[in-house]
């Protein structure tokens, strides 16, 4: 990473800006940034230690026009293969396009630092290990795609998931799950979707008044993103109806329900379209507010986590 002479807030903001700037880009082209084909367990970007990126930094990877696979860092590449950047060799490991090395990728990442106790010591577990905690800044990294921006031995391969053979009859079962599970009424009532946070309980129209199943389990799923921010599951300030607030519960609801649409294998053209649509519309509150879509995206997958499972701790 290029050395600058910014403050830690001002690279800050310009990394948020630029999460958001494309974000806003996707959108403009008529794609959703969130239905690059990934699903709950496996985002099928994957880290050099074999783990997957986070939502957020998949989404950002499939926005650069980047496939599932492996990413390594140039440290990364230096250590399994053994060559260094400072003798020119490791360069040769690269697909050279018009005789230049590809540009890197951006991924982001908050930094760390060690945990001190009240005489500057660092602190440690009861192994021994230092403590760290995380800082508030973000930092963005640089990676490359293994066997397609760089030949360096690829180490972790992993298999995506079976597309659910009968997808709606997963969705009423995940509806019934969760409904049975939270104690939470969905009424069938003749007015437009919504979910009420004063008395939990969702509202929604008779299915037979969609124009198709896919399109009313867009809409109750959207709803039941909202019901997982009550006070009693994931506690967000879904009450509260200033613009900035209000605009960020919608944009948790909306991908949250086009994750879960895309996980079970559900969503159409015509759901994402809509989808789409719906995001575009708050447009300005995520310009006006870069950070936005990171907060959003770092809820909407612990949303969904609590739908299919129930647990609060997910990340």
């Amino acid at each position: 990473m290029k050395r600058t002479d910014k403050t830690a807030n001002a690279v800050n903001d310009d990394i948020f800006q630029e999460i958001t700037d494309k974000f806003l880009g996707c959108l403009e082209q008529g794609r959703i940034p969130w239905q690059e084909g990934w699903n709950r367990t496996d985002t099928g970007f994957i880290k050099s230690d074999g783990k997957s990126y986070s939502f957020l930094n998949s989404l950002l990877l499939a926005l650069q026009g980047c496939t599932p696979g492996e990413f390594v860092t140039l440290a990364e590449i230096e250590r399994r293969t053994g060559k260094s950047k400072e003798d020119g060799s490791v360069w040769a490991l690269f697909n050279k396009v018009d005789g230049k090395i590809p540009p890197t990728h951006r991924v982001y990442f908050y930094g760390r630092y060690r945990l001190k106790d009240e005489n500057g010591k660092p602190k440690v577990d009861e192994k021994g290990e230092p403590l760290f905690a995380r800082s508030h800044f973000l930092r963005a990294a640089y990676v490359w795609q293994v066997g397609k921006d760089v030949n360096c031995p690829l180490k972790f391969e992993k298999k995506r998931e079976q597309k659910i053979i009968n997808p709606i009859h997963e969705m009423e079962a995940l509806k019934l799950q969760y409904q049975a599970r939270e104690q939470i009424e969905i009424k069938i009532m003749n007015t437009t979707p919504a979910y009420n946070p004063k008395d939990d309980y969702i509202h929604m129209p008779e299915i037979n008044l969609y124009k198709s199943s896919e399109a009313y389990y867009c809409d109750l799923f959207h709803e039941i993103a909202h019901s997982s921010g009550h006070e009693k599951r994931l506690k967000r300030d879904i009450t509260k109806r200033d613009r900035e607030s209000y605009s960020l519960e919608e944009l948790v609801a909306e991908i949250t329900s086009t994750c879960i649409l895309h996980d079970k294998g559900i969503a159409t053209t015509a759901t994402d379209k809509n989808s789409m649509a719906y995001v575009q519309g708050w447009a300005r509150a995520l310009r006006s507010d870069p950070t936005m879509v990171e907060k959003a995206c770092k809820l909407a997958i612990k949303a969904t986590n609590f739908i299919y499972s129930g647990k609060k701790n997910n990340d």
